[in-house]
């Protein structure tokens, strides 16, 4: 094999791994995404004349997981500022204490697309839903990153709203992934 065939294959192995990250993570996070309503009704579009159709309601079991945190819904408007260089933002990958095997995947989904200052670290309560925290002044950095991630605008919140974890020292972003 020549160096040129061994870089083309490192590099395909690469992409491989950076899509697998990003199938394993949609797919966990569709896993664990909030229970629905204790009943459930479907229709059909408006646009057909047949009567509207009901569907039997389902009932969800109660669940023993600990208590979580309520998904945040942020009330500031998107920025209009530019965001900073993805490479200048040190951002902490965190979540709740059973979902640490979604950290790894997640650095290194960031990294595939600039982000450099990355940690991972545990955080101490679970969350409903993937939210993307900021420090003052970072919340052009935070709508970048969500997009980068697949994750949408109405999951950025003010830091002061993250749920605690230990080690955040610099950090300006905290991506807490949400879910069990």
């Amino acid at each position: 094999m020549t160096r040129q065939q061994i870089l083309a294959a490192f590099a395909t192995l690469i992409a491989v791994g950076v899509v697998a990250a990003v199938v394993y993570l949609e797919s966990a996070n569709s896993r664990s995404a909030a229970p629905a309503p204790a009943t459930t009704a479907t229709s059909q579009p408006a646009s057909t004349t047949s009567p509207p159709t009901t569907a039997a309601p389902t009932t969800v079991a109660p669940t023993t997981s600990p208590p979580t945190t309520e998904p945040i819904s942020t009330t500031e408007a998107p920025t209009t500022l530019p965001p900073p260089e993805r490479a200048l933002v040190p951002v902490v990958v965190s979540s709740g204490p059973s979902s640490g095997e979604r950290l790894g995947p997640g650095a290194l989904l960031m990294a595939s697309v600039g982000w450099t200052d990355i940690r991972s670290l545990t955080g101490a309560a679970p969350m409903v839903a993937t939210t993307v925290f900021y420090v003052d002044g970072m919340q052009a950095a935070a709508e970048l990153l969500a997009a980068d991630t697949g994750v949408p605008l109405t999951s950025i919140a003010p830091m002061s709203e993250a749920p605690p974890v230990a080690g955040l020292a610099n950090a300006q972003l905290l991506f807490y992934f949400g879910g069990n």
